[in-house]
């Protein structure tokens, strides 16, 4: 095994040199990561979430590459005007990762679930990625295309016990996600 580091350069590629993104949830975990790894592939990233200090930092830590909105991707006005500031500070938008999402309380049976987290969870998990998904398509389709990539789960393919709102809602997404492209797909080739 050898101790020499290994070469970033190698595995990366040259397809976000120049792009523009936008990252919800992007202050934390798979987000930030998403991040990070768009930064270093070349891409000027606005980094969208309700943690403000994890969002500041990681946003400074990458200097001019990135900028941090915080957004509250709960409120249908704040996901939109989250592409219009992406579009304002960075002159377009080539990729849109609806990353953000909630699982909610956890219960022992669904009998126990008084479902009063749902609306909250449906809002984030779903609402929120067809807003974002819609405002950021209305700007693809008329400056060039892009991509839209919406985060689900496991949980929204398997069914099990306990977080049932939010297999619920990852399993929309999945559909959505499916619907959308295909009725995208006929709205920009046409």
């Amino acid at each position: 095994m050898s101790n020499r580091p290994r070469c970033e350069s190698a595995y990366m590629s040259s397809e976000l040199t120049g792009k523009i993104a936008v990252v919800t949830g992007g202050a934390t975990g798979i987000g930030r990561a998403t991040v990070e790894h768009f930064v270093r592939e070349g891409a000027r990233v606005v980094i969208a979430d309700v943690n403000r200090d994890e969002g500041t930092a990681l946003a400074d830590s990458l200097a001019a590459a990135a900028v941090f909105r915080e957004t509250d991707i709960s409120d249908i006005d704040q996901v939109r005007a989250l592409v219009e500031f992406a579009v304002q500070t960075f002159g377009g938008l080539d990729v849109l990762v609806n990353n953000a999402g909630i699982s909610g309380p956890i219960h022992a049976s669904f009998l126990d679930d008084d479902l009063e987290a749902f609306d909250k969870i449906f809002a984030i998990n779903l609402r929120a990625v067809m807003v974002g998904t819609q405002a950021a398509a209305k700007y693809m389709a008329g400056n060039g295309g892009g991509s839209i990539i919406n985060t689900s789960s496991i949980g929204g393919i398997m069914a099990g016990r306990g977080v049932i709102t939010y297999r619920a809602s990852k399993a929309a997404v999945i559909h959505f996600t499916k619907s959308a492209a295909i009725d995208l797909a006929s709205t920009v080739s046409a």
